[in-house]
């Protein structure tokens, strides 16, 4: 389960117990449609499922939104996996 909400100009994505591909396009078009220079923030912090491939998902979205994102709660190996899909500083 994914909530999301916009206030004071950010968008904020707060993820549910399991990080999943449907989860990971969501939040691709929740970006597209925020609009240019929108900063996000993702907290991954309930998460205790996540899909390799959903982070795989995610990684070509923080790769081009890199100067404006901010993710928290991510486990190490949440972090290892998105460093193979060049994310830098995951």
């Amino acid at each position: 389960m994914l909530h999301d909400s916009i206030a004071d100009g950010a968008l904020t994505l707060e993820l549910g117990q399991s990080f999943g591909s449907e989860d990971a396009v969501r939040i691709h078009d929740l970006i597209q449609h925020a609009g240019p220079g929108t900063p996000v923030e993702i907290d991954f912090r309930r998460v205790r499922e996540c899909q390799d491939f959903a982070l795989a998902l995610l990684a070509r979205d923080l790769v081009a939104i890199r100067d404006r994102v901010a993710v928290h709660g991510m486990s190490k190996h949440q972090q290892r996996l998105l460093g193979y899909f060049g994310v830098s500083g995951a």
